[in-house]
């Protein structure tokens, strides 16, 4: 050991000495943090006791994820699972948003109990209380808005990946880029628009199942309708309204699951708001999956807020 120490310069020294004395130059609510949403902190104790606890309760899954290699990648999971109900936790602080904690109960208990309820799940029976709580807030966020968001967007294709970060690249540099990049793609004869208008109470299964609804004005995004089709939209979002809630709240509403999918999109405002930052440790924040991926080449897709120039 000290035949090792004596090779290190004298600045490495001082930057092993800073790391261990949890970091010269490190901003205080990033030590020890395995993530940052906005001003909350999670910690990497929480992340590695949910781990250690999460794999003591499924040895089989243990044994497989160990032989498969994935363990690091459950790590990975876990931390992003805890950012994504932090955004959820901020999304309901900003709505005001509340559920009856009767109903958390019975949903518990419709599953058969904690125990039954977190068998082969990435929760503890402990942890489920928590998890449907987030669950029936997300469902509670999109019955709030279902009938209220409406956008005007220009959309185009892509065939790669690389094709499809360039053209959402260009698009969130403004209006004349991304009309530009619409009108070339026209002219060559593929499937392109401008302008094109929706309302989330119109289409209540894409407003569920895709991100156009919950990125602010100016973004620009390019994503895979269906993961490994090949088949890339990019869109940017020319305007997001948000009108005042209706007297009477529309059918569409009525479905919880399509509410929770929904939801789900629309935390993505509040992510590029508040901001999500994830501990290099864990991989990086995937904008649109809310999730940890291993790294930027591996996530879903893209998301440019408006004038990236980057």
């Amino acid at each position: 050991m000290s035949s090792v120490i004596s090779r290190l310069r004298p600045l490495a020294l001082v930057a092993l000495s800073c790391a261990l004395l949890a970091g010269c130059g490190v901003e205080p609510g990033r030590v020890g943090a395995a993530a940052l949403v906005g001003d909350a902190r999670i910690p990497v104790s929480e992340v590695q006791g949910r781990y250690r606890a999460v794999l003591d309760k499924e040895p089989e899954a243990k044994a497989q994820l160990a032989e498969q290699e994935q363990l690091g990648e459950f790590g990975r999971r876990l931390a992003g699972d805890l950012a994504r109900r932090a955004l959820v936790d901020q999304a309901a602080k900003d709505e005001g948003l509340r559920v009856d904690e009767r109903r958390v109960r019975e949903v518990i208990d419709s599953a058969g109990g904690e125990q039954a309820a977190s068998a082969g799940q990435i929760y503890t029976a402990d942890d489920m209380a928590a998890v449907v709580r987030s669950k029936l807030l997300t469902a509670e966020l999109g019955r709030r808005y279902i009938d209220r968001v409406s956008i005007t967007y220009d959309v185009t294709s892509a065939a790669t990946r690389g094709e499809a970060e360039q053209k959402a690249r260009r698009m969130a540099r403004g209006d004349a880029e991304s009309t530009a990049v619409v009108t070339a793609d026209q002219q060559a004869g593929q499937g392109a628009a401008a302008d094109q208008r929706l309302r989330s109470a119109d289409v209540p299964d894409l407003a569920a199942g895709t991100p156009l609804f919950g990125a602010r004005a100016g973004t620009a995004m390019a994503f895979e309708l269906q993961p490994q089709s090949g088949q890339w939209s990019v869109v940017r979002i020319k305007r997001r309204d948000v009108a005042p809630a209706p007297p009477k709240p529309s059918a569409a509403g009525a479905d919880e699951m399509r509410m929770q999918s929904f939801g789900d999109q629309l935390l993505r405002v509040t992510a590029q708001r508040v901001g999500v930052e994830l501990s290099p440790r864990y991989g990086v924040w995937d904008q649109l999956a809310l999730g940890a991926a291993p790294n930027k080449d591996e996530t879903i897709g893209f998301v440019f807020p408006a004038a990236d120039r980057s």
